[in-house]
């Protein structure tokens, strides 16, 4: 996870993508088959948030990784390597499968009422305003 220099620092002086980084490193020391992370970039600025990303998408480009749950509210957070994706509304299941097939037109205005689209660039999903 790329926090080996950051190992005689104390937890609560670390940022908080930092800090994200050594709690996933330290989950993934007890080889897990999965790995939930809710909302991880949460509370992180823009650049830290592209930082971790960079970090996780090192991570996951090993041999023997675990699966992981991505939990967000963020499209744009719905990086490369998560090929399933599923869409929930107040705990209630609206579309599941591939990302790019479940990412079409219409499911963000359904998801939030509001008129918004869904455009893909360098791989990323980004929410656009109708």
């Amino acid at each position: 996870m790329g926090c080996a220099r950051l190992r005689d620092q104390e937890f609560g002086t670390l940022s908080q993508g930092e800090q994200q980084k050594v709690l996933i490193a330290r989950a993934l020391m007890t080889k897990p088959y999965l790995v939930v992370l809710d909302e991880p970039c949460a509370g992180m600025d823009p650049g830290a948030r592209e930082n971790f990303f960079a970090t996780l998408r090192n991570a996951c480009a090993q041999k023997k990784i675990p699966s992981l749950i991505y939990v967000n509210h963020h499209v744009e957070e719905i990086l490369p390597l998560f090929r399933t994706t599923l869409v929930l509304r107040e705990g209630k299941l609206l579309y599941a499968g591939r990302t790019d097939r479940v990412l079409r037109p219409g499911v963000l205005e359904e998801l939030y009422g509001a008129p918004l689209a869904v455009v893909k660039r360098k791989g990323r999903y980004w929410p656009v305003i109708r």
